[in-house]
């Protein structure tokens, strides 16, 4: 009898630590099968495209991850902050105003690229406005369906976010390695075949949602709540295009679109990591908002410093590891063709290990609603970004590039720890 009692005693215990920790369970397996399917897409797309069509690519994607970043700001961090907060009464008119929001704001990207693209021919010699129908469908696809897998998190239902994710990312490996055996695809085709796998996952995602109601009054009620807490958001996502990112467009354009490919070969390598950055994503925001509305600013400090504390050694150890052997990873992964470039991935270690440390304090100004402080500090690497891209990538290459990013990486996770930590006082 006590041999039984103290088994039942201990599968109570396990299934209570699973079902505690399912969410954060279910979002690492999610993020580690997307960033793994990421993986492999970037090694077959350098392999069918070659460098030079994959270097186009990687600028082509850039414009959709424009457009993704203004879509989080304005819609998906707001709703991953302050869903977690509404009562249970009226949590479906509130996701009923958030997926209004998520249409106008998709509505208002897919016009703004369209148009972009489609007119380029009208003022540059460019010769990507044939582009304009596949980016603009890619995008619809993509931020739909990026849109309900962070819906399911906060909704905690991560098992439907994991399934969803697999029908688009798996999907689209598998219709990229079907399609390159029978043919080489152009740019073009490839924004399609994205769009079809995204597409379809976003399709089967709205029969797993829950029923929604549209209220008008509590609509323009969640506009403002929402534009107040994300303005400053929506700013720093357009500063972040000329902080860290500019330093990639200026590789391109001084030292060419060979060198483009050359860093996303080695961020590729390093995007295990990525496993955890997007996975904190899904769930650290939400759960930092529940433990500082249950518990103050105590329980979203000891939250956030547990995050740090076990996040921060899993990206030391990865860091580590690919620091160390750089050039075996480099030769497993692209042959001998790319060899040349695997310090590029001692940087990147660095880089993403300083850069983790930036997710856990943006979701604690943002759990305090205390978003400005992002601006400020993208403002300010903005404005030291355009300041030393031309040197520092004219004088020293792709080091210079290196450079610049940690540089970025360093001052933002600086300006925003000192602003969390002022900020954070007045609720202690």
């Amino acid at each position: 009898v006590y041999k039984r009692q103290t088994m039942n005693s201990t599968s109570i215990v396990i299934r209570n630590f699973i079902g505690r920790y399912s969410q954060i369970n279910w979002a690492l397996l999610d993020q580690a099968m997307v960033s793994g399917v990421n993986f492999f897409t970037g090694i077959i797309l350098v392999r069918f495209l070659g460098l030079e069509e994959f270097g186009r690519f990687t600028l082509t994607w850039l414009i959709i991850l424009f457009f993704n970043s203004i879509q989080f700001a304005a819609v998906i961090s707001p709703m991953m902050s302050i869903g977690p907060k509404q009562a249970e009464r009226e949590l479906q008119q509130y996701y009923g105003a958030v997926v209004l929001q998520q249409l106008f704001w998709s509505g208002l990207c897919v016009i703004s690229i369209f148009s972009c693209v489609w007119g380029s021919q009208f003022f540059f010699d460019w010769q990507i406005h044939k582009l304009a129908a596949p980016l603009a469908a890619a995008l619809l696809a993509v931020q739909s369906q990026d849109f309900l897998r962070r819906y399911f998190f906060v909704r905690e239902r991560a098992a439907l976010a994991f399934v969803n994710d697999s029908i688009s990312y798996l999907g689209r490996l598998l219709l990229l390695v079907v399609c390159f055996n029978f043919r080489v695809l152009d740019i073009m085709e490839v924004l399609w075949l994205i769009a079809c796998s995204s597409g379809l996952a976003t399709v089967i995602g709205l029969f797993k949602t829950e029923r929604l109601i549209y209220h008008r009054t509590y609509v323009y009620k969640m506009i403002k709540e929402h534009w107040h807490f994300s303005k400053w958001l929506i700013v720093s996502a357009l500063m972040q295009w000329t902080s860290g990112n500019f330093f990639l467009i200026a590789a391109a354009g001084i030292l060419g679109s060979f060198s483009v490919c050359a860093i996303k070969a080695a961020q590729n390598i390093i995007g295990i990591t990525h496993i955890l950055f997007q996975a904190m994503e899904n769930f650290v925001p939400s759960k930092a908002a529940n433990s500082f509305t249950k518990e103050g600013a105590r329980g979203l400090l000891k939250y956030l410093r547990g995050v740090s504390w076990y996040g921060g050694l899993f990206i030391a150890g990865i860091g580590f590891f690919a620091a160390i052997f750089s050039d075996f990873w480099f030769k497993c992964v692209y042959g001998n063709e790319f060899l040349n470039y695997s310090y590029l991935l001692k940087w990147f270690s660095l880089i993403y290990f300083v850069g983790f440390f930036v997710i856990p304090l943006s979701a604690g100004l943002r759990a305090i609603e205390i978003t400005k402080s992002l601006f400020s500090s993208l403002f300010f690497m903005s404005l030291l970004s355009v300041l030393l891209a031309y040197p520092l990538v004219s004088y020293l290459g792709l080091n210079g590039v290196m450079v610049g990013m940690l540089t970025v990486k360093l001052g933002i996770l600086i300006y925003i720890g000192n602003d969390f930590k002022k900020n954070l006082k007045q609720f202690l």
